[in-house]
């Protein structure tokens, strides 16, 4: 195989590679996150393993959800709140909303939730 061939053939690899690679959205709920309301328990919960963060998105955070779900359409993207990782959907439309409710596996809560606490941004 010649030279230009094998470079060719690296270079298709990796780019197919990168296709399947995960975006990543981190929030700071500090900055990002202009109310929050978090549901531990509700009554006939369907999904008992996870508690419900409710947000309403800052300008920015509204911008930055919006440009990623545009970039990443058919593909996963990790979900992050204080670096704590929180889930990985697949982006199936562009997204362009103020708030958001995000499922939190109950076995990650007790870490997550003290963070949630922290001062806002001024």
């Amino acid at each position: 195989m010649t030279m230009a061939r094998q470079v060719l053939f690296t270079g298709l690899g990796m780019l197919a590679a990168l296709q399947c690679m995960a975006a990543d959205i981190h929030f700071s709920s500090a900055s990002d996150f202009t109310s929050m309301i978090l549901t531990l328990k509700q009554e006939n919960d369907p999904n008992p393993g996870y508690v419900l963060l409710d947000v309403m998105l800052s300008p920015d955070a509204q911008k930055r959800v919006a440009r990623m779900s545009r970039e990443s359409l058919d593909q996963p993207v990790r979900i992050f709140i204080n670096g704590t990782f929180i889930s990985r959907p697949t982006v199936k439309s562009a997204l362009d909303m103020t708030g958001t409710r995000l499922s939190i596996p109950r076995e990650i809560a007790p870490s997550l939730i003290p963070t949630l606490l922290e001062p806002s941004a001024p």
